[in-house]
């Protein structure tokens, strides 16, 4: 299960969404298979029609033709179970895969934890919680980011970073 949007709100009245992609692969095809958990359990979607505006799609759903039939699924996660590990290369990475990591510093002190990964046009920034409650931002480069291990990321640090 990826974790791949959000449904943000409604768009008109024929049962079309706006989907906040969190994606870098290409998951809103027509024909593509979406699910939202409900209670834990999953609410299938199909894409019948789907466009992009700036950074978000325009998704509508075969099956649901009208607005009321879509606002229940106002503010709910998208997911998938298409696997893409196949196109990941060798410095890419699932958000859930760094998500709740530890952080240090090449030192070994600990930085704090990754609690969301923020995309902008430069590429990702990994949004970091630290002990004090404090947040820091960290870009997403091989410049901070030493190395990702699976139980913790290293960053390189620099006065006025963290």
């Amino acid at each position: 299960m990826y974790l791949i949007g959000n449904i943000t709100n409604s768009h008109g009245i024929r049962g079309e969404v706006k989907i906040y992609n969190y994606s870098d692969f290409n998951r809103f095809f027509i024909g593509a298979t979406l699910f939202v958990m409900i209670k834990g359990v999953k609410k299938t979607f199909e894409i019948e029609r789907v466009r992009p505006q700036g950074n978000l799609f325009i998704v509508k759903f075969k099956g649901y033709d009208n607005i009321n039939d879509i606002l229940p699924y106002k503010g709910m996660d998208v997911f998938s179970d298409h696997d893409v590990n196949d196109q990941l290369e060798e410095d890419d990475f699932h958000y859930q895969d760094l998500v709740d990591k530890k952080v240090f510093d090449t030192e070994g002190n600990q930085i704090g934890m990754v609690i969301s990964i923020i995309p902008v046009p430069q590429g990702h920034l990994l949004e970091i919680q630290k002990p004090d409650g404090k947040k820091a931002m960290v870009p997403f480069v091989e410049a901070f980011v030493v190395s990702v291990e699976n139980d913790k990321i290293i960053i390189q640090t620099i006065e006025g970073l963290i």
